[in-house]
């Protein structure tokens, strides 16, 4: 566990990686493996200005966060356990194109929580289970102890007879 240190690395589903660094910049290597995108709050609003590169080609200030994004790469790439638990992109993919990237983050005593660009939230908790909020398709997705994905709508979910789900 490197957050305290440097920032949290983390393993989307669409193959991308990121790091969410503790000065509150943000890395995503595209699925790719060549081109990434640097994201750093500017401006009066404090949005998320990205600039584009490649792993051959980066402006040399971007040096020590390139070899950490890298470092964390092949870490969570040879953890497959990392990988059942990624945090759910379902969007970007397109050259020039910045992929969902983890906006904020927040680890409690039960859970990890993310808040992705693409208005995504996603609980991971210690026993293996998964709450995945989407708020644009209205839909709840619980992740089961066994992996198995059951979808709710985001408006009923709390009425399912899925106790597991609805105590999260």
């Amino acid at each position: 566990d490197y957050s305290s240190k440097y920032g949290l690395g983390y393993l989307l589903s669409n193959g991308a990686t990121g790091v969410f660094f503790n000065d509150s910049t943000k890395i995503i290597l595209e699925a790719n493996g060549h081109s990434f995108q640097y994201l750093e709050r500017k401006g009066p609003e404090r949005a998320d200005i990205s600039s584009s590169h490649t792993l051959d080609n980066y402006p040399k200030e971007l040096a020590k966060k390139v070899t950490l994004l890298q470092h964390f790469r092949s870490y969570l790439e040879g953890d497959t356990s990392k990988k059942n638990s990624a945090p759910n992109a379902e969007a970007g993919g397109k050259i020039g194109e910045t992929s969902a990237y983890v906006k904020k983050w927040m680890r409690t005593r039960h859970a990890i929580m993310f808040r992705l660009s693409n208005k995504i939230v996603q609980v991971n908790f210690q026993d293996q289970t998964e709450i995945i909020l989407s708020s644009e398709s209205r839909v709840v997705t619980y992740v089961n102890k066994k992996g198995e994905r059951l979808t709710y709508p985001l408006n009923s979910a709390l009425e399912s007879t899925n106790n597991e789900m609805t105590k999260r």
